[in-house]
């Protein structure tokens, strides 16, 4: 079982290198695992090397004590387990929660990234947008708004009955989270984010592509068009006809909207 020791954590990861092309690094979501991204390795194995892991304290990865958010040491999970894997550069996506690790990434070590995919995320970004959005969290969720029960579109469970049970299956292999969402930790991170000054990204360095969709509960898509207007080197693509999991909902559609990114980065043609 490959596992990798990085900062206090045993992370578990896979990798498919059936091809010699571009690495690309996939950071799932909060509540997912790696086998959340299954409807991309399958397809893009043939043309890309494609690593995925269980973020700690999902799936079969451990959650060291005490408990830290993933805006707080994501990043350096990743990296480390790019360094044990021998990865130099790569594409990097990460979906929801996820964005933490790759934005960081990219702002950190941009010399380790081609190119960013933030889906249907902003997270990593300090903006005015992120302070409102975080706010307006903050009002919901002790009324009830459970973030866990928007990951798809509403109409999503009767549209796509076997790949909506699967997705929810995959979810439920993942323990318990350590800070129960109805305690007032539960809030700390968005709390972080409403106070954090925001910054100037109109100079980012690193290629970045933003994933909107149009039925996103969570992300909501004024967040994310408000986030890519102000970040340099970006570009934007909605995905109608989805919720906040464009790439199980809208898999062919999603999947060709990152090849197309990946390959104009490398300057390709698709």
């Amino acid at each position: 079982m490959p596992i990798a020791n990085v900062n206090g954590t045993s992370l578990y990861y896979e990798t498919e290198t059936q091809s010699d092309g571009d690495w690309i690094v996939f950071a799932h979501g909060g509540g997912g695992l790696h086998l959340s991204w299954w409807r991309q390795v399958a397809a893009l194995r043939p043309h890309y090397r494609c690593l995925t892991y269980d973020a700690r304290g999902s799936g079969q990865s451990t959650q060291p004590n005490p408990y830290r958010e993933p805006d707080q040491v994501a990043s350096d999970d990743l990296v480390a387990l790019m360094d044990h894997v021998g990865i130099d550069k790569a594409f990097v996506n990460g979906h929801s929660m996820g964005g933490w690790a790759v934005s960081q990434t990219a702002q950190r070590r941009p010399d380790r990234v081609h190119g960013l995919v933030m889906t249907c995320c902003v997270f990593g970004f300090n903006t005015a947008a992120l302070q409102k959005w975080a706010g307006q969290m903050l009002e919901k969720i002790p009324q009830g708004f459970h973030v866990l029960d928007h990951s798809f579109a509403p109409d999503f469970k009767t549209r796509e009955p076997e790949i909506y049970y699967l997705q929810n299956a995959l979810h439920g292999l993942s323990p318990p989270r350590v800070v129960p969402r109805e305690s007032s930790g539960y809030l700390d991170a968005y709390k972080r984010m409403q106070t954090r000054k925001p910054e100037n990204y109109s100079k980012f360095a690193v290629p970045t592509l933003f994933v909107v969709a149009e039925q996103d509960e969570l992300q909501v898509p004024w967040l994310v068009r408000e986030t890519q207007a102000v970040v340099g080197n970006s570009k934007l693509v909605a995905i109608p006809h989805s919720g906040h999991s464009p790439h199980v909902e809208q898999t062919a559609l999603y999947n060709k909207t990152l090849v197309d990114f990946i390959e104009s980065v490398r300057g390709r043609k698709t």
